[in-house]
């Protein structure tokens, strides 16, 4: 019922690569499937190890998020958090030493899909990052030989962006750490020092696997829909992670606005379906690329601060295009207004 419940809601704003897959179907609710699957959620966590319950609260809390619902993001969250420490899914040693090399990967592949879902949370509504990535001992999802080239790509670029996620959390914990801890603490918890930071950011860039580039060649190159979307997807959370590290780093605001400009530049080439298929996750990066250019204008000179509100009003014409499409998009819009205006 989660499943469908997110199927549903993707299907109802035409987010589907291939249209005639939903063509003359008469769509249900999706609140119809939400409301059914949230009625068999057990009143305690279970103790149960069927993986189902675990991917049950994550579809929830994707479909809340694009809702806009934050209240029920945090709820399916809290219970993700919650299966996860009750069966100590963080640590790969406590599996099940029986389950087949297939059903390794698929465990990886939700472990790391409930992190990126609960950084990007964090970087959206300001709570703390509830997993940290320094006590999780669980690798990625593997690329096989027996792989075809779409798929060997796509599981680059999903690798590559969780990556990025794991930086984005340390560039959150720098931006946002306590600031009232006690001095006999401080030793064992620093934030990284902004050389360190854009510095990983560098490697991880320059090391990016070869498989990567086949994502955005124009000949020879993976032209799948789902591939162009990955290369979306990394140029967005590249542009998030970049961002934060130069604020983090007290960067010269033109650093931060030829980086924002650059991503403008590429992200408005990008087709409708792309933004749909993202919906609000894409809206809300978009928000936070305009919230950051607005930080860092504060800082500059008039010349800098006509130039961040230009590439806000921008960003606000490209996320108001989408209010039709995206839910979220009509809040998202209203803000970006405010912040070109107060960029003035």
């Amino acid at each position: 019922m989660s499943l469908c419940a997110v199927s549903s809601q993707t299907a109802a704003i035409g987010a589907v690569f291939d249209t005639a897959l939903i063509e003359g179907l008469r769509l249900p609710e999706s609140t119809r499937y939400f409301q059914e699957a949230v009625s068999r959620i057990p009143s305690f966590v279970t103790k149960s190890n069927d993986l189902d319950y675990l991917r049950s609260f994550g579809l929830l809390a994707v479909y809340s998020l694009r809702c806009n619902n934050h209240d029920d993001l945090a709820k399916y969250l809290a219970l993700c958090h919650a299966s996860i420490a009750q069966h100590s899914f963080h640590d790969e040693s406590c599996w099940p030493s029986d389950i087949s090399l297939s059903e390794v990967d698929d465990r990886r592949r939700l472990f790391w899909c409930i992190y990126r879902l609960e950084v990007h949370s964090s970087c959206v509504l300001g709570h703390p990052v509830r997993m940290p990535e320094s006590q999780i001992s669980v690798l990625y999802p593997r690329i096989t030989v027996g792989m075809d080239p779409e798929t060997r790509a796509w599981t680059a670029g999903w690798d590559y962006i969780t990556d990025l996620f794991r930086l984005l959390e340390y560039a959150i914990f720098s931006l946002h750490g306590c600031k009232s801890r006690k001095a006999f603490l401080t030793a064992l918890c620093d934030r990284p020092s902004p050389e360190a930071l854009l510095d990983s950011l560098a490697q991880l860039k320059h090391g990016r696997p070869r498989i990567l580039l086949s994502l955005t060649e124009s000949n020879g190159g993976v032209n799948s829909k789902r591939c162009r979307y990955m290369a979306v997807q990394i140029a967005c959370t590249e542009t998030i992670v970049t961002v934060m590290a130069l604020l983090y780093c007290q960067a010269p605001t033109s650093e931060v606005i030829a980086v924002a400009e650059a991503f403008i530049t590429e992200v408005s080439t990008a087709p409708l379906i792309m933004f749909k298929v993202a919906s609000s996750q894409i809206v809300h990066q978009l928000l936070g690329v305009g919230h950051m250019l607005n930080n860092a204008s504060r800082h500059g000179s008039d010349q800098y601060r006509s130039g961040a509100k230009r590439l806000i009003a921008i960003l606000r014409d490209l996320v108001e295009n989408l209010e039709n499409d995206i839910p979220s998009a009509g809040k998202a819009g209203e803000r970006l207004r405010e912040l070109a205006a107060s960029a003035s």
